[in-house]
């Protein structure tokens, strides 16, 4: 759907084409797009002339001699269309002609036909419920509109859909609430409720940005948008919108997609954190650095404990991914055998796109399976040993990222029968990390130390 800055595009293309053009005859070819009576409509519209155009919101209004306004609204992929004939102009998707004094013609083509048109006057347009229902636009909210929007806002839905919501801020749909909330690390799905009046301020001062900037560079030509022949250049500009599966550029997580009130909302999981996924505990850490220790010292403690490398396994089973993960190594295998299990392994290390592209089927099952026992569960404890590879760090609010010296490494490992050649290639950098809710533990002492650490800090 068009919104803001693509109306606001459709508007000055269109200004300097009709203004001041007078209206002869129309061709109404789909009744339902007249909402006002269309018996006055074809009569009253006739001898008109075309003053200027404003808009508000979404709308577009069509100043017209004699007081009356036009008003219309493009809806999904309504489109004007600006003739210089007045002949052989109708096309499939025509579903209204205006035909001017001087033979040129302006069609309004909608494929779907959700568009609408309305002709009122000057003294009626501010009553009628379709204009009178409208808030305060994106792009033009003054600090003393702050409490009345942030009443209007701290309710208990998802602030996507409330930023959206036409009758609280005009002109917001679905690419610029999606550019918005990213540019505001904002989740979609967080309740207005839950969210301060900074949240909101930081909200409103991104929204304008966007929309400012959108309308500069004529809208985003996504879809089917565009205004006579003049496709907008926002779309390059965009940092989430359409891109799940891509990387986001501040943290390298993949875009996720999800659905609200059949809306594709597109957000970044790590830089747009989710409070009530964000509540269990994760474990992670070199390989031999002792993760499976510390889950069981976590299981003593009544926690509900999670080995990723078990679901990972489960995971594998499914014969439809099993099938797909054989065609990408070039070999059968059973993942309960070892052996079979230690040749994935090396073909992975070996080899990166293999890597890649088992951890691209992988990751995101694992994701989903992790998510479903956090939502369901408290004081969840989650061992992962490619947590940030995997860019899972949201799901958590403390992280324990256990380090070893390599001498204690290769002790743990020969003792529980690996391959160490093997095992110390798998590489995990912990250097860069600088989020308040990891804690990096050496771990070269007894398992006694081990537990003292992290007890101390979940006393904290």
């Amino acid at each position: 759907m068009p919104e803001l800055p693509e109306v606001e595009t459709v508007k000055n293309t269109l200004i300097p084409l009709v203004k001041d053009k007078v209206i002869i005859d129309v061709d109404i070819f789909y009744d339902r797009l007249i909402q006002s009576n269309i018996d006055d409509f074809k009569k009253d519209i006739i001898n008109k002339k075309i003053l200027g155009i404003q808009r508000y919101g979404k709308y577009l209004f069509f100043d017209l001699s004699d007081d009356f306004i036009l008003i219309t609204h493009l809806r999904m992929e309504g489109k004007f269309a600006y003739h210089k004939t007045s002949e052989n102009i109708r096309i499939s998707s025509t579903t209204l002609a205006f035909y001017f004094s001087d033979k040129t013609s302006l069609c309004f083509n909608d494929t779907r036909k959700f568009g609408l048109m309305y002709l009122t006057t000057k003294n009626e347009i501010h009553d009628l419920p379709m204009i009178k229902k409208l808030g305060i636009e994106a792009n033009k909210i003054k600090e003393s509109d702050y409490q009345e929007l942030f009443k209007k806002l701290r309710k208990n839905k998802p602030i996507k859909n409330l930023i959206t919501d036409q009758s609280i801020l005009c002109g917001i749909g679905n690419i610029y609430a999606d550019e918005t909330l990213y540019l505001s690390k904002i989740h979609p799905l967080t309740k207005g409720k839950d969210l301060t009046n900074n949240d909101f301020i930081n909200i409103f001062n991104n929204a304008k940005k966007i929309l400012d900037k959108a309308i500069t560079l004529g809208g985003s030509s996504v879809h089917s948008f565009s205004s006579n022949g003049i496709d907008g250049k926002f779309q390059e500009e965009l940092l989430c919108y359409g891109k799940e599966g891509k990387i986001c550029h501040n943290c390298g997580t993949k875009f996720h997609k999800i659905f609200l009130n059949g809306r594709g909302t597109t957000f970044c999981p790590n830089c747009q954190i989710y409070k009530p996924i964000e509540k269990a505990i994760g474990i992670t850490g070199k390989i031999g650095s002792g993760k499976s220790t510390l889950l069981n010292h976590f299981k003593d403690l009544n926690y509900l404990t999670i080995s990723s490398d078990e679901l990972i396994k489960e995971i594998y089973h499914d014969p439809v991914i099993n099938k797909k993960i054989c065609k990408i190594v070039g070999f059968i295998f059973n993942i309960d055998k070892k052996e079979d299990r230690n040749k994935i392994k090396l073909k992975m290390i070996n080899d990166p796109q293999v890597k890649e592209k088992i951890e691209d089927i992988l990751y995101p099952v694992l994701e989903n399976r992790l998510i479903k026992i956090i939502e369901e569960n408290d004081d969840v404890v989650i061992e992962v040993p490619l947590l940030f590879k995997a860019h899972y760090q949201y799901m958590f609010k403390k992280i324990f990222v256990l380090d070893i010296d390599e001498s204690k490494q290769i002790e743990h490992l020969k003792s529980r029968g690996d391959n160490v050649t093997t095992s110390l290639k798998i590489n995990n950098d912990y250097s860069d990390l600088n989020l308040d809710k990891v804690y990096i533990i050496k771990n070269n002492s007894s398992k006694e130390e081990l537990f003292k650490k992290v007890d101390e800090i979940l006393n904290k």
